[in-house]
């Protein structure tokens, strides 16, 4: 198994992109990040934003 279960689009939010740069959004955990070269790993929403 990899790492990449941890790494997946938005639930509930298909097609969800960053407001910053365009670039789809990821769920991590407790987050939704953005990992685009422009952003690196702005996170975008915390837990206690959703």
């Amino acid at each position: 198994m990899s790492d990449e279960q941890d790494e997946k689009p938005a639930e509930g939010q298909e097609g969800t992109v960053c407001p910053v740069c365009g670039a789809p959004l990821l769920h991590e955990k407790c987050k939704v990040v953005c990992r685009s070269p422009t952003c690196v790993y702005r996170i975008v929403f915390n837990c206690a934003e959703f």
